[in-house]
């Protein structure tokens, strides 16, 4: 038996020991030490992600390696510090038969369609272990985060000396300041909140704006009127979303992570006037990547994390996270 957290029903998380579960072939069992809460377990929780029920949570893991498959030959040891990548592919879709793994059309994410880790232990695809032996836990299971941020910055290619705007200074938005300016960018933040741009600028941004409506005369500025090459839209805000076309250079890049329901809505020539590179961004193919990167700017990672609770309160944590979301930057559970 072990200590899980459990979300039984809409808005109900039950804390109590449950039975181990047994492990698939090929899967690791992890100790685990710190999850950390993102925008999908909320919506698990409040029901706007549809998911099955009841469902362990909690897909943001750092832990160590309690036991290893039988036929494992490979670089995990008993003990180790690994960082967990959730996203498991079937690897014959056609999205992960050219190498897209990432947008699996049928993944089986850990804390999300299996069993997470706000419990004691949890079994994971030695595959989806990732060596952390340099970070701390806290850091480690905000990798995951990272790699979303990172991937957001890879994908339109963002080079040392452009500019670089990111709407949005979630946790996303903030990781993708620590990965462009590890990229050598100069980094635009815009925010409603004044403590999140304080935040932004802590971690490297060199100018930030409060709220879109002076947005585009601050970008002109700061572009001595070219536009922004870059723009990372972080938000999920249709309206922000759309400003993101009028700010962006001629010839620029866009890169949308932000996740929402709401419907943007743009003429056909806001991509052929400026012949706009768009690009979706999700997770990370580059897993490992996202950990260096954590380890190069480990005290910054660390920066994010504005709340901990323990594995007994995750229903409060989430609670909380949900209803007060601009006081929040990131939450971690602590397990172990």
């Amino acid at each position: 038996m072990h200590l899980a957290a459990t979300t039984t029903a809409l808005r109900t998380v039950v804390a109590e020991p449950v039975t181990a579960a047994a492990p698939r072939p090929g899967e690791a069992l992890l100790a685990v030490e710190r999850v950390g809460i993102c925008g999908t377990d909320l919506h698990i929780w409040d029901g706007s992600y549809a998911t099955g029920l009841p469902l362990v949570q909690g897909h943001e893991i750092s832990a160590t390696v309690a036991a290893l498959p039988g036929d494992y030959d490979g670089p995990l040891a008993i003990g180790d510090r690994v960082a967990v990548e959730p996203v498991v592919s079937c690897g014959t879709c056609y999205p992960c038969r050219i190498g897209r793994r990432n947008t699996c059309r049928s993944m089986d994410a850990v804390g999300v369609h299996r069993p997470g880790g706000f419990q004691e232990i949890v079994w994971v695809p030695v595959e989806n272990c990732h060596l952390a032996r340099e970070l701390g836990a806290d850091v480690a299971a905000l990798a995951e985060t990272l790699s979303v941020s990172l991937r957001a910055v890879t994908r339109p290619g963002v080079r040392a000396g452009e500019r670089v705007l990111i709407l949005g200074a979630g946790p996303i938005g903030l990781g993708a300041v620590i990965a462009a300016r590890d990229a050598g960018a100069e980094v635009m933040v815009t925010d409603l909140h004044q403590s999140r741009l304080d935040l932004a600028r802590a971690l490297g941004a060199t100018e930030t704006v409060r709220g879109i409506e002076e947005l585009p005369e601050r970008v002109a500025a700061w572009t001595s009127g070219d536009g922004v090459p870059v723009v990372i839209e972080a938000t999920g805000v249709a309206a922000v979303a759309e400003r993101a076309f009028e700010v962006v250079a001629t010839a620029g890049r866009i890169s949308l992570v932000g996740v929402s329901e709401q419907t943007a809505h743009l003429g056909m020539r806001a991509f052929t006037a400026k012949e706009l590179d768009v690009y979706g961004s999700r997770s990370t193919l580059d897993f490992p990547a996202a950990i260096a990167l954590a380890g190069r700017h480990h005290d910054d990672v660390r920066r994010l994390i504005s709340h901990e609770f323990g594995l007994t309160e995750v229903g409060d944590a989430l609670a909380f996270a949900h209803d007060t979301p601009h006081s929040v930057v990131k939450t971690v559970i602590a397990v172990g």
